[in-house]
């Protein structure tokens, strides 16, 4: 993988650029090509124009060196080595595997940067959409909801990642780049007022018909129930997820060989790859090995505790997971994307980046049920996720505690090697002690439960302070 390093808001220009990608995808077809830089001042005086805006935005979240914590199926990779899904074929991401990650590494900083890059565009977005007379109303509620989830998203993101962080929502660079860290309750309770906001200003259509590479209403939906999960919000957990799966005309779980194509009607939110209608997906390229005939050195590898966790008539083992043998040691790897390299000819991708998907939504009412005492239904929607997979039915009379463990178990079966879900599942139910040391061969440290503030942000802002531990 590819990254850069250093990032300060104090860097960018007073007038703050955005970034707009060219691309050839039909998402992009109805406002023409973008040219490569726009004045702030200028971009929002029309609807092409601002549309064009918010498109660069979305190319950068799955491009090469702009996309922060979206970046190359990052999270998927990373957090899945600091979790216990992923091992790595050489010792590159030992800091990772080993929980021990340093405020000098490189990735960390890329993460932050480039996320607060990501964010300082949408900012400006929503500061000049806000009282926005000159772009269409339909079209402007459209985009500012857009760019409300999108910064809701990131911040949700680097909020569970490093803990208190600046909450940058002003385009003033010099204030940006000089701001110390926001309590993550504080950072919560503003994904909490975007998602919301945007949640009111989207619409159930798709902004593109047969695309779902933008977000509409229910993806706002979606990651609320998510945020709510997280916050221990049982109750509002259960209504918000509850509201996605009663969208069945428009959302259903699908076969497992199905669920991670373009456009499957499982997808809530799916990612294009850096905005080209050939590019298949990073996790595809990084999950599935250059080569079987010979022994992996940079290959991303299954752990025997994803793969055993699997009972073998449940076909997403056999979907999702696949193998090759070399003098007696079988490798595993993670397989729900197939296609390893961009399609010849300029035909369309067959896959796209799963974001929000609909078993995360029966998964998060499960787990919300089963909190409030409500088994049945909790059970009910894990053989939702189970059926579909032709795994065996769970009883309906399991005990609390087996219940949690079994909602956490099935997480782990549905989500692995998908946006770090897995690390953040231990994290937030505080299980990490009790599952990693014996994956990792080491005692957990609870300051590791949040990466480090990268050492370049420090040494850019006096304001900014260290996590303990680091």
């Amino acid at each position: 993988m590819k990254f850069y390093t250093r990032f300060s808001a104090r860097l960018l220009p007073a007038a703050i650029v955005l970034l707009l990608a060219t691309t050839s995808c039909e998402s992009f077809l109805d406002v023409g090509p973008p040219p490569t830089q726009v004045d702030a001042a200028t971009v929002f005086t029309t609807d092409a124009s601002a549309t064009g805006a918010m498109l660069g935005v979305y190319s950068g979240l799955n491009s090469t060196g702009t996309s922060g914590i979206t970046n190359n199926a990052g999270l998927s990779t990373f957090l899945g080595l600091a979790a216990d899904e992923l091992t790595y074929a050489n010792a590159q991401y030992d800091q990772y595997r080993l929980n021990n990650v340093s405020p000098v590494n490189g990735t960390v900083d890329f993460f932050w940067g480039q996320t607060y890059t990501s964010i300082y565009q949408l900012n400006t977005i929503v500061d000049g959409l806000q009282n926005n007379t000159t772009v269409t109303p339909a079209l402007r509620n459209q985009l500012l909801g857009e760019a409300r989830f999108l910064r809701a998203f990131l911040y949700f993101h680097l909020a569970n990642l490093f803990g208190d962080v600046p909450l940058v929502l002003t385009t003033d660079y010099r204030v940006a780049g000089q701001l110390g860290r926001t309590p993550k309750t504080e950072v919560y309770a503003q994904v909490l007022a975007d998602l919301l906001e945007a949640q009111k200003l989207l619409v159930p259509a798709y902004p593109v018909a047969n695309e779902r590479t933008r977000v509409n209403q229910a993806a706002a939906t979606a990651l609320l129930a998510r945020v709510y999960l997280y916050q221990q919000n049982w109750a509002a957990a259960e209504a918000q997820a509850t509201a996605v799966i009663n969208q069945t005309s428009v959302y259903q779980l699908v076969a497992p060989a199905t669920t991670f194509l373009a456009g499957s009607q499982e997808a809530i939110w799916q990612l294009r790859r850096g905005g080209s209608i050939s590019a298949n997906t990073y996790e595809g390229q990084y999950f599935i090995p250059a080569s079987l005939t010979v022994a992996p050195t940079a290959t991303y590898l299954l752990t025997n505790q994803v793969y055993a966790a699997f009972v073998e008539n449940d076909v997403r083992r056999s979907t999702w997971t696949n193998s090759y043998t070399l003098a007696g040691t079988t490798y595993r790897y993670p397989f729900k994307y197939k296609q390893r390299v961009a399609t010849t000819g300029g035909a369309a991708a067959t896959e796209h980046s799963q974001v929000l998907r609909l078993a995360e939504q029966y998964l998060i009412r499960a787990e919300a049920r089963a909190r409030q005492g409500k088994s049945a239904d909790a059970v009910a929607d894990l053989n939702a996720v189970r059926a579909r997979a032709s795994a065996t039915p769970l009883a309906a009379t399991l005990s609390s505690n087996d219940l949690l463990l079994a909602v956490e178990n099935e997480r782990l079966r549905e989500l692995f090697a998908e946006w770090g879900h897995r690390w953040f599942d231990l994290i937030r139910t505080g299980r990490a002690a009790a599952v990693l040391p014996a994956v990792k061969g080491q005692p957990w440290d609870p300051n590791d439960a949040v990466w480090p503030i990268p050492n370049p942000q420090l040494l850019a802002n006096p304001n900014l302070t260290q996590n303990a531990g680091y």
